[in-house]
């Protein structure tokens, strides 16, 4: 991904319609509601208003499909580039692809330098449209130009959700999709309640045939799933730890109609309800602390987690409490990961000083998991 230094970000939700109907989308509140270019204005000019300690701006045009309200997302680049070119900006935004054809491709092509797709696709085109409908029930995988993203961005990023639909085909998917050239971040279906029974052996099988691909092609990068770096086991885990990597970033977050959130998974849009939002919209990122009531507080795997509060408070009502199940899974995931890397020490080139941390770090997880035990 493309990565500006010291940034200050914002994110701007500029529709909350979609175009699909994605069988586990956690975006409860799809009500139709465009931002105005007036309100986005307003919320550019604040950003912009204190750059005192930053180097450069993201801008997140978030959904909904963000390409619905392309006007606006036209306007909105027009604005910055006319009132802030000074300072370096990247525009981010996570799109399933269907609408990017056209007149949208050639006006990202003119701004590839400052924009960054991330494409939402889980795998080959049965595997995609089991989850990923259109509004009226066709599957949305033949309406993505998928060459573009690929020849547009080098390593496109691309989200892929696994659930109990498509568990059984995880590996297959992911290999597709790193076969066609994306950096694939993959992350398991949170709203839901995982049939463990069925769920656990599929995965076992599935990370098996990751372990054995990764292993075969030591120079393919990871999927997210399985990415780790292991030596994060021995830092400190305390009320200063973040689940989220950018949490720091002073993210601020407005709906389409304006109202801040300290992130997207605290919107009204998410959340389902202005009561529950209003909770919130007078916290910081900075706010969300890990605190002894979290039950994962004492777990030195916490750093490897593919979790954030707002997924914790989704879960289980509780921002504080990881779901179980995803508890499982991460493991399950880890030890892949770690087996992964130990392969790869033997066929890569690494320092030797490397070779001896990564083997500590991978001896004391496999150690911690073995304590751990199956958890079930």
């Amino acid at each position: 991904m493309k990565w500006l230094a010291n940034h200050k970000k914002i994110m701007l939700i500029i529709t909350e319609s979609c175009n699909l109907r994605c069988k586990y989308c956690y975006e409860k509140n799809k009500n139709g509601k465009s931002m105005s270019f007036e309100t986005a204005k307003r919320i550019i000019d604040h950003a912009y208003l204190d750059m005192s300690g930053y180097e450069s701006m993201v801008i997140e045009l978030h959904g909904g499909e963000p390409f619905i309200n392309f006007p606006l997302m036209k306007k909105i680049d027009d604005y910055v580039i006319e009132n802030y070119n000074h300072i370096p900006v990247l525009f981010r935004a996570i799109t399933n692809g269907t609408l990017v054809h056209g007149e949208i491709q050639d006006w990202l092509k003119d701004r590839v330098d400052r924009y960054e797709l991330m494409l939402s696709i889980d795998g080959k085109q049965d595997q995609n449209d089991e989850n990923r409908k259109l509004i009226n029930g066709e599957g949305s995988f033949k309406k993505i130009d998928i060459e573009f993203f690929k020849q547009t961005w080098k390593h496109c990023p691309v989200s892929m959700t696994i659930n109990e639909k498509t568990i059984a085909h995880l590996a297959e998917g992911t290999i597709w999709l790193q076969e066609q050239g994306f950096d694939v971040c993959n992350a398991f279906e949170w709203a839901t309640d995982w049939n463990l029974k069925k769920s656990i052996p599929l995965l076992d099988r599935e990370l098996d045939k990751l372990i054995e691909y990764y292993s075969e092609q030591p120079q393919e990068r990871v999927c997210l799933l399985l990415r780790y770096h292991l030596q994060d086991f021995f830092l400190p885990v305390d009320g200063s730890f973040r689940y989220c990597l950018e949490i720091d970033d002073p993210l601020e977050c407005y709906d389409a109609s304006g109202k801040y959130a300290p992130c997207h998974g605290f919107t009204e849009f998410t959340m389902g309800s202005e009561a529950k939002a209003a909770e919130y919209k007078k916290m910081k990122t900075s706010d969300f602390v890990f605190t002894e009531e979290n039950i994962c507080y004492r777990c030195k795997l916490i750093r490897f987690c593919r979790i954030c509060f707002a997924a914790n408070h989704m879960l289980t009502g509780n921002m504080q409490k990881q779901s179980p199940e995803i508890c499982i899974f991460n493991r399950m995931c880890l030890k892949a990961g770690v087996q992964i890397q130990m392969n790869r020490s033997k066929l890569l080139d690494y320092d030797s000083a490397y070779i001896m941390q990564l083997n500590e770090a991978a001896h004391a997880i496999d150690k911690y998991l073995e304590e751990m035990g199956d958890g079930e």
